[in-house]
């Protein structure tokens, strides 16, 4: 594996990291506005359910994006790279 390599496995894992912290807090907006007991169909819930499902759907784009990429040099899923 080259340097470039690693530099892209490492930059799509730091990517991965910031867009589950983003998830998490959507799902947190999600979760507080539940306990309020904000109605689903409030224009406050849609937002908070579109916002956190568009999230939720591009970090599994790039969580199958990025285990492809360590597929392509043989890295197990739970292995570290060296």
């Amino acid at each position: 594996m080259t340097p470039t390599e690693k530099r892209k496995l490492i930059k799509q894992a730091s990517k991965l990291y910031t867009l589950g912290i983003t998830v998490e807090r959507r799902r947190e907006k999600v979760r507080r506005l539940v306990e309020k007991k904000i109605p689903y169909d409030s224009p406050e819930m849609e937002k908070a359910l579109s916002e956190f499902h568009t999230a939720d759907m591009e970090w599994k784009r790039l969580e199958q994006e990025h285990l492809n990429y360590r597929a392509q040099f043989g890295i197990p899923n739970d292995g570290l790279i060296k």
